[in-house]
């Protein structure tokens, strides 16, 4: 009897540690990571030249810290509340790109040491003036601030800030040129040469768009085009006054990225593959980790879609197109080079994107360090041993920029 006893009691201990010891489902995260090893390599990247692969579980050689070195914007007028770009300067000036509450841009710059320094041009329509910004760039003695809202290219003097002239997208046109002469352009990236690459294509409905490197006339030069896919667009029946959707941050897109020597970067984001391009447009190399996103879920993904599309949107608009949904998330969002030739990667932590981890990559494509950053605190510019980055306020909202010093340190 008493050795009975002792074995129900040893029974229920044992049934009541294998209960303690296996938590509820509920308890387990959706996703238990935000990236997957690929078991083989692809098809379609086994096919490319000077191709060098990374295993997926590479450990970064350092651990990366930033120290907060300056702060600009964060107190004093003028106010900011919107920083949506920013660029520094050959002399360590932070220029800052805000938007008012009431939409109108303004570009404000700062010393190195953080003090106000002076407003450059203003919101409107005549010289030297702009309105909706898309992005801004500093290089080369000069600050370039592409202007949608009147199709130009304006350029300023970074000596006092002054404008300097500006370029109409119409400058740009492809002319006497059969290939390219029904193409429009888009992004504009002014080189170290004093030339620009500028992107073109056929709009949205476009499926590639090509870089050609234009003079400050916007005359072709001897360079060899580039073509990269485009990202997908839909518009569905249901919302016929709303604009397209883009389909980048779901089915792939292009991304770029100029070096200081003008070597061009680019990814297709559903894959962590990067290209690297000299400065005559020709092929040299690429570098591949065998990773892939996290599983597709449309519901979630229609969470951050604008402009009010719903999933079942989202999913009739890819219908009428004849493709299907992607099965699995980009496994990259952003790519930078820095003033060293480092690479860096955005790989997206959620489905929502909202936290980013960035692999920091040597030239040759070693993974040197692991960043963890949410993707709201963009980062700017990366140059001189520092990081540029916007940080917002927790009581108030309002957004500056901040200047970290990088630190690598050895792993033990």
């Amino acid at each position: 009897m008493q050795r009975l006893l002792l074995f129900i009691f040893s029974a229920l201990f044992i049934a009541q540690c294998s209960k303690n010891s296996i938590p509820e489902k509920a308890e387990f995260p959706k996703q238990p990571q935000h990236v997957f090893i690929l078991d083989k390599i692809p098809e379609h990247i086994q096919e490319i030249k000077n191709l060098t692969i990374f295993p997926g579980d590479s450990e970064p050689l350092y651990e990366i810290e930033l120290l907060p070195e300056q702060t600009y914007g964060e107190t004093g007028e003028p106010y900011l509340t919107q920083v949506t770009g920013s660029a520094v300067d050959d002399h360590g000036r932070v220029i800052i790109l805000n938007r008012a509450s009431n939409y109108d841009h303004f570009i404000y710059v700062y010393s190195d040491d953080g003090t106000y320094h002076t407003q450059m041009g203003g919101p409107g329509r005549g010289p030297g003036e702009y309105g909706f910004v898309y992005d801004m760039q500093a290089k080369n003695g000069k600050v370039f601030v592409r202007d949608e809202t009147s199709q130009r290219l304006s350029i300023y003097n970074t000596s006092d800030f002054s404008f300097d002239h500006s370029m109409l997208k119409e400058q740009l046109a492809i002319r006497d040129h059969e290939t390219f002469e029904d193409l429009n352009a888009g992004l504009i990236f002014p080189r170290k040469d004093g030339n620009y690459l500028v992107t073109f294509s056929q709009g949205v409905s476009g499926t590639e768009h090509t870089y050609l490197l234009m003079d400050t006339n916007g005359n072709v030069m001897n360079f060899e085009p580039i073509v990269f896919p485009n990202s997908l667009w839909i518009r569905t029946p249901g919302k016929p006054m709303s604009p397209s959707l883009g389909l980048g941050h779901m089915m792939g897109q292009t991304l770029t990225a100029l070096s200081g020597e003008d070597a061009l970067y680019s990814i297709w984001t559903m894959d962590f593959l990067i290209r690297k391009y000299d400065s005559n447009g020709i092929y040299k190399s690429a570098i591949f980790y065998p990773l892939m996103g996290l599983p597709f879920d449309l519901d979630e993904y229609a969470k951050t879609a604008p402009f009010g599309y719903s999933a079942r949107d989202i999913e009739e608009g890819i219908a009428n197109m004849g493709i299907k949904l992607p099965e699995t998330n980009p496994v990259l969002s952003d790519l930078k080079v820095d003033d060293e030739n480092r690479i860096w990667a955005a790989v997206p932590m959620d489905p929502q994107r909202e936290n980013y981890e960035w692999w920091i990559l040597d030239e040759t494509g070693e993974l040197l360090a692991k960043l963890q950053r949410p993707r709201e605190k963009t980062i700017f510019d990366i140059k001189n041993g520092n990081l540029y980055a916007k940080e917002i306020d927790e009581e108030t909202d309002a957004e500056y920029v901040v200047k970290y010093r990088i630190e690598l340190t050895e792993r033990q």
